[in-house]
């Protein structure tokens, strides 16, 4: 019979979903109906550990199907590369379709309209986070047993509602959403649902209890991470800065002439390296025109 196995990070393991069961893979076994369901997804999980120690449980229990959703903990790092994330998500998925496993990738999500950051910020980690998405496609699209599942391609993942008090993990609703997702890119390999999704309980987490959550949870979690966050998070910015700012308002100066020519008429007397009056007044007035490159 169908056996599921779920890969991944936080967003697999459920964080953000209220009820059982929780996660968006775990809604997307239950549609399927299948009789065996294995999550081995844990907290904090990069693409490279889940190629190392998440993959080889296929080698026991020969899935009919995976699903995999992981990078967003690179995205956050230091060492961030978006081709080393792509490089260990192609090798999860040869080892898992080598066992003959069909697999649903997820791809992350564009966080610019829903996280509350400043907008440099939201920029640079979409910009990360696109960037994983394009090399992941390069890599692996067009692939034998591939279900590539985009949440670009959903409105909903556009909304507040679609997400949980941290901005980063999926809400009930989302994680309910991704789940449908993912079944309409399995369709094409012959999965299909026999079963509904189950709504959304009823019973939702007061405004209290998230307030207690951030305190227990998502600060710490803050603190723990400042260290290597904080440091990568503002030399980002600068860079993100520099390219689309700084960058584009200075090109028009490297292109200039050289704003003091020496008039090869001048008599003897004058060295070659003077600066006329009238030359220095010409560089001074184009020094401080405004630049027309800058964007926004």
């Amino acid at each position: 019979m169908a056996h599921v196995l779920s890969l991944g990070d936080s967003v697999t393991v459920g964080v953000g979903d209220v009820g059982r069961p929780a996660g968006w893979s775990a809604h997307l076994a239950q549609a399927l109906g299948v009789t065996e369901f294995t999550n081995v997804a844990r907290l904090g999980a990069r693409a490279r550990d889940v190629a190392d120690n998440q993959v080889h449980v296929a080698t026991r229990i020969r899935p009919a199907l995976a699903t995999l959703l992981v990078g967003g903990n690179d995205v956050l790092r230091g060492d961030f590369n978006e081709h080393n994330v792509a490089a260990h998500v192609e090798r999860s998925f040869v080892r898992l379709t080598g066992v003959g496993a069909d697999v649903a990738v997820v791809l992350l999500h564009d966080p610019r309209p829903t996280l509350p950051a400043p907008r440099i910020v939201r920029e640079v980690l979409a910009e990360r986070a696109l960037a994983v998405n394009d090399a992941v496609r390069a890599r692996i699209a067009g692939a034998s047993g591939l279900a590539l599942v985009d949440p670009g391609q959903s409105t909903f993942t556009s909304c507040t509602a679609a997400w949980s008090i941290d901005r980063l993990h999926p809400s009930a609703q989302g994680h309910r959403e991704l789940a449908r997702m993912a079944l309409q890119a399995l369709a094409p390999l012959g999965w299909s649902a026999i079963h509904p999704i189950a709504p959304v309980p009823a019973m939702q987490p007061s405004p209290w209890q998230r307030a207690l959550w951030l305190a227990c949870y998502g600060a710490p979690w803050f603190a723990k991470r400042s260290c290597d966050l904080l440091p990568e998070l503002a030399r980002a910015c600068w860079q993100h800065y520099w390219r689309h700012r700084v960058a584009p308002c200075a090109s028009p100066w490297s292109a200039m002439p050289d704003p003091s020519p020496v008039p090869t008429h001048l008599p003897p007397a004058i060295s070659s390296n003077t600066m006329t009056s009238a030359s220095c007044s010409t560089w001074a007035t184009a020094r401080s025109e405004p630049c027309s490159g800058t964007s926004r």
